[in-house]
């Protein structure tokens, strides 16, 4: 009787880890209000928090946090990609699961503007402009403190603007690096003020050591074909300025010896309203090169049949990626769980074992990996390691649903 409730509550996990989410109860975010005293204004905000999968991996000790600006534009694409290269069944550990929150506008160009300036050649809203500074006191002291209230966050963090927005992210780059790690600056609008702000850019990325922040920068394809590349630099066009102002910063990027890690790429088949949904996907994989265990699939191959290292490796590599982000990360359950098949059907048995018994250490209170495992030693013909392994899935799931 015993073996007959081991073997339905195996198949019970099993189907519940085999569940694909429900799609008549999906929502990618939720929608809060929150009043700013700075501002003297309610913000809209929308939070997206990464979901687990099968049932595995709903929740992390902490979570890194990224900061979308033009949130009613750019908040669902940045979501869907952060969410994409950080879902391990897909193959795509490639960055850690993050908390995304946009940031809708209701005063652009006063909120985007670190300092007071001419829009173009319009000069009857400058009085408008120049909060920059202000919007980005309510989001590190009011903002942050409100969402760490209420998730658990890593002290990692991202922010994303296009356009103006990407003024913000130099703002944030000169003048509170305390608070960010990575900045991704999309088309951002360098023409404005004269190029006054991107003046005193290029003053502080000569002279300060910025080797601890990541610098992405991603220009579009702002020159009109009837303008030409050839005559950009001659052109006194307002609407070549932009153009003008993003290649002075690459030609001075590539010619310069400046003291940060600074990724610089320009996209000639996109323009300035297309460029965000690919510069970020590349922004994000760049910002995290060093995430993904590159060597896995090594393993796979009978070149690597005698190595039996595997779990060093990844314990090595996983303690390297928490020093970079200054938190303590370890491979989530679903991902080894997905490598340890894939090497038993590769004829890797015991590195197979290997990989299970290293989820085993990894998550001790999760029913699930004792199961799993469980599961996979009886398929393996191991019936009196299954079954121990399953009477622990049982009492870790009757401990949890007593307390």
């Amino acid at each position: 009787m015993r073996r007959t409730l081991l073997l339905i509550f195996a198949l019970t996990l099993s189907s519940l880890h085999a569940q694909s989410t429900d799609l008549n109860n999906y929502s990618i975010a939720k929608k809060q209000t929150i009043y700013s005293n700075i501002l003297d204004e309610e913000r809209e905000i929308f939070i997206h928090t990464p979901e687990g999968f099968w049932g595995l991996d709903d929740s992390l000790s902490c979570y890194p946090i990224t900061f979308v600006l033009d949130g009613e534009s750019q908040f669902l694409s940045t979501a869907s990609a952060i969410d994409y290269l950080s879902s391990a069944p897909l193959g795509n550990d490639l960055m850690p699961r993050t908390i995304v929150v946009g940031i809708p506008n209701t005063n652009r160009n006063r909120d985007f503007t670190p300092i007071k300036g001419k829009m173009g050649k319009d000069t009857t809203g400058m009085h408008m402009t120049g909060g920059g500074p202000k919007f980005l006191d309510f989001i590190i002291t009011e903002l942050l403190p409100h969402l760490d209230s209420t998730y658990s966050l890593c002290k990692h963090r991202t922010i994303v603007g296009h356009s103006l927005g990407g003024l913000v992210v130099f703002d944030a780059l000169l003048n509170r690096r305390e608070y960010f790690d990575n900045y991704l600056a999309i088309d951002p609008a360098l023409d404005f003020a004269d190029e006054l702000f991107l003046s005193t850019i290029l003053d502080t990325l000569r002279t300060t050591n910025l080797r601890e922040e990541q610098l992405f920068v991603a220009s579009a394809n702002t020159i009109s074909s009837f303008i030409g590349l050839e005559n950009i630099e001659t052109d006194t066009s307002e609407i070549a300025k932009l153009g003008q102002s993003n290649i002075k910063f690459a030609q001075l990027a590539n010619s310069e010896n400046w003291n940060i890690n600074l990724s610089h790429k320009h996209y000639p088949d996109e323009n300035h309203f297309s460029v965000p949904y690919i510069a970020t996907f590349e922004a994000l994989k760049s910002f995290y090169s060093y995430y993904p265990f590159k060597e896995m699939i090594k393993y796979y191959h009978p070149r690597y049949e005698n190595k039996s290292d595997l779990v060093e490796k990844l314990q090595v590599h996983y303690q390297e990626i928490s020093n970079r982000l200054g938190y303590q990360t370890i491979p989530m359950e679903s991902y080894i769980n997905s490598w340890a098949f894939g090497l038993v059907h590769f004829g890797r048995e015991q590195l197979a074992i290997d990989m299970f018994n290293y989820n085993l250490k990894l998550y001790p209170n999760n029913a699930s990996v004792y199961n799993t495992m469980g599961s996979f030693m009886r398929n393996i013909g191991k019936e009196a390691e299954a079954t121990q392994l399953l009477e622990q899935a049982l009492e870790i799931e009757k401990k949890q649903n007593n307390q």
